[in-house]
């Protein structure tokens, strides 16, 4: 009876693990028009190792920097059927099929970069330990000059771990982990790792890897970045990253959605400067909220910016508690 209990136990286990394992779809994670994009770079982490039931926490993360990187979702008329237009001035196409999403290329500025054979980022459904790869040929042209350049190389990619991620504000979620890898093989390599959700359609955590390749074949990390997705849903923290804290300094953002108003809720051990502006969905600034305003102690303050967010639709509040700044998504309600 005893074994008969055991067996049955494991059983259970392994059907709950199943699933409660992340599987991509287009539904949830496919591409779509009139979809937008958050991220900010935060510092360095190293991916570790893959496998199953693995534990990453994220939660004492910093932000790198002060700057918002958003990206838009277009329909595009040309050879991809969608482009991904960054605040940055980027412009990134893909193909978005039942099957899969593919990378056709990007313009930035003068330069031009477009796949003839494109790398295919995802396939429907993409589960633990889905792997693939390929190769990639294209063209690189710069306007307005003679300069065009021809290249190829091989790319895969391997959903390669799965398990719990912690981020900032307390957010912990299941998480699929897919580790993609693009290069020419003899001179570079690009790695990078994105950490999805069940229902968050982006990534809401990406590590970069550049790598350089010498004649021996021996790979040299040059540089190493990683990214937060600032919309990322909670099942324990109903708005995201609402709780912002620095140190001993918390401020907290509600209600969100919001119709006209906002109520600000700080908490600060000690005196501190406290700066708050507001921006819209492509990262340009509406107005200064708070400007060196110098608080202690708990306070609250109501702030109606109904004439800044006539448009419902996604905001966000550039945050400063001394030296540390966050960034929050508000969303104006319909």
């Amino acid at each position: 009876m005893k074994r008969i209990f055991t067996f049955l136990f494991i059983s259970f286990c392994s059907v709950s693990l199943l699933f409660s394992q992340v599987k991509l779809t287009k539904v949830n994670h496919g591409f779509l028009s009139g979809q937008s994009h958050d991220c900010r770079e935060v510092s360095y982490q190293t991916p570790g190792n893959a496998g199953e039931n693995l534990y990453w926490d994220f939660s004492g993360l910093g932000f790198a920097d002060d700057a918002v990187s958003v990206s838009s979702l277009e329909e595009n008329a040309g050879e991809s059927n969608i482009k991904v237009v960054r605040n940055d001035g980027c412009t990134f196409f893909f193909n978005i099929t039942e099957k899969g999403n593919e990378y056709t290329g990007y313009q930035a500025g003068d330069v031009t970069f477009r796949l003839s054979q494109p790398i295919v980022k995802t396939t429907y459904p993409q589960a633990y330990n889905t792997y693939f790869e390929g190769k990639y040929s294209g063209t690189l042209t710069v306007a307005n000059s003679s300069y065009t350049t021809n290249f190829e190389g091989q790319y895969s990619t391997h959903a390669d771990a799965t398990g719990t991620i912690v981020l900032p504000g307390n957010i912990t979620v299941p998480a699929l982990r897919v580790k993609t890898t693009e290069g020419n093989g003899t001179s570079y390599e690009q790695v990078k790792y994105l950490w999805y959700t069940q229902n968050d359609r982006f990534p809401i955590f990406v590590t970069m890897e550049n790598y350089a390749i010498d004649k021996a074949g021996l790979k040299t990390l040059t540089s190493g970045k990683s990214f937060l997705n600032t919309r990322v849903k909670s099942p324990n923290v109903a708005t995201g990253l609402e709780s912002l804290t620095a140190g001993t300094a918390v401020c907290k953002v509600s209600p969100n959605p919001f119709k006209d108003e906002i109520q600000l809720t700080f908490s600060l051990s000690e005196k501190t400067k406290v700066n708050v502006a507001l921006y819209n969905a492509n990262g340009a600034k509406l107005t200064d909220l708070i400007s060196d305003k110098e608080q202690s102690g708990n306070s609250a303050l109501t702030q109606n910016i109904a004439k800044f967010t006539q448009t419902p639709g996604v905001y966000l509040l550039k945050i400063q508690l001394g030296n540390k700044t966050f960034t929050e998504k508000i969303v104006k309600a319909y």
